[in-house]
């Protein structure tokens, strides 16, 4: 009996292209009958994902799931939200659940989330474009996932808050579309997490204080969060809950260097931005500001009113 090749040359190159997977439709453009598909399962050379979808090795990595998506979506399927979000590297952890848009409707298949709609794929396996990614995650986000979003991706160099802007106003019907263009302002003005943004509504614009400069170089080499620099007041934004080892040690030794320079370091973290806690930082903040000049004065915001009704 002849040798069996186990799968053709041309084959076993485009599923290594494809994160390891291949459609009965690419196999047979390829000269590969269905009774010879069959045997190559039945041998353990090709594993069935789906009825339509064949993987060349008995574990899928994620990336052949996204492909797979892509070959069942049919011509035209692109990744879309957070899948294309995790092959542009704006997440870290891959989705559970893939969505793939696809301009022809597809039945439920469990792992994957069909989205009929017709949108432009670049790159492969092809996914919308970064901008694009960014609304559509945005779309289904609160404003602290948003603002993380987008701060990361433009601090990150991954966009620009002008492609993004322009992004934005193709997109006349996209929820929270407002929002999102107050956000991408935040952004570009420095705030360059969900944490520095909340600081910034939360603390110093909802009770009238300074604006600070934001990342801007203080005493020597160190970039800060927020600068008061007519008032020699720093503050620092952590969204750990505690520091140890060298990161405590260059803390305080940093503290200790702007006391020299007369510095007065505030240091707060993401309880000290939320709720009415957020009150009681600004009116803190706010006093810190008084002692060195400023003046005021601290305007309630609803919560504080709603805290302390007269």
């Amino acid at each position: 009996m002849p040798a069996r090749i186990p799968l053709p040359p041309a084959a076993r190159l485009l599923a290594a292209h494809q994160g390891g997977v291949i459609s009965r439709r690419q196999l047979a453009d390829g000269g590969v009958s269905a009774r010879t598909i069959e045997r190559l399962v039945d041998e353990g050379v090709l594993y069935r994902v789906t009825p339509g979808i064949l993987a060349h090795g008995p574990e899928l990595r994620w990336e052949g799931r996204a492909w797979a998506g892509v070959l069942i979506g049919g011509p035209h399927a692109v990744v879309g939200m957070a899948g294309a979000a995790r092959l542009w590297g704006l997440l870290q952890q891959p989705p559970d659940e893939i969505a793939i848009f696809a301009p022809v409707a597809r039945a439920f298949r469990p792992g994957w989330r069909f989205i009929k709609a017709r949108r432009l794929g670049v790159r492969e396996p092809p996914r919308t474009r970064v901008e694009e990614t960014l609304l559509d995650l945005c779309a289904e986000a609160d404003s602290d996932q948003i603002a993380a979003l987008l701060a990361d991706a433009v601090s990150g160099h991954r966009t620009t808050e002008k492609r993004l802007r322009e992004q934005l106003a193709r997109r006349v019907t996209l929820p929270h579309r407002h929002l999102i263009r107050e956000i991408l302002g935040d952004v570009a003005g420095g705030a360059h997490s969900s944490l520095e943004r909340r600081y910034l509504v939360n603390v110093e614009r909802d009770h009238a204080l300074p604006t600070a400069k934001r990342q801007q170089q203080v005493a020597g080499s160190h970039r800060c969060d927020a600068w008061y620099e007519e008032y020699r007041v720093l503050l620092e934004l952590d969204s750990r809950l505690h520091h140890s080892g060298g990161a405590a040690f260059r803390d305080m030794n940093r503290d200790n260097d702007h006391a020299l320079a007369g510095i007065l370091t505030l240091r707060v973290g993401w309880q000290q931005v939320s709720g009415t806690v957020a009150c009681e930082t600004a009116w803190l903040l706010g006093r810190a500001l008084m002692s060195r000049g400023w003046d005021g004065p601290i305007q309630p915001c609803l919560r504080c009113r709603n805290a302390h009704p007269v």
